[in-house]
């Protein structure tokens, strides 16, 4: 009975190894797809450059 015991254990930590090996393979070729063939491309104007505090000074102005 041992011995069966012992065959089912192994086939269950070879199953898991070979489970996460494709899920890391499938990761990885995803980001490198992703990394390779990326079409995105930020706007490189912005339609308002003075808009929000981006432009203040951190020092306030005594008027």
């Amino acid at each position: 009975m041992p011995d069966n015991k012992d065959k089912e254990f192994w086939k269950t930590v070879v199953k898991l190894a070979l489970g996460a090996l494709a899920l890391i393979i499938f990761f990885g070729v995803g980001l490198y797809f992703t990394a390779m063939f990326n079409t995105y491309a930020p706007p490189s104007e912005s339609s308002a450059p003075d808009w929000g505090i981006s432009k203040d000074s951190p020092i306030p102005s005594r008027r």
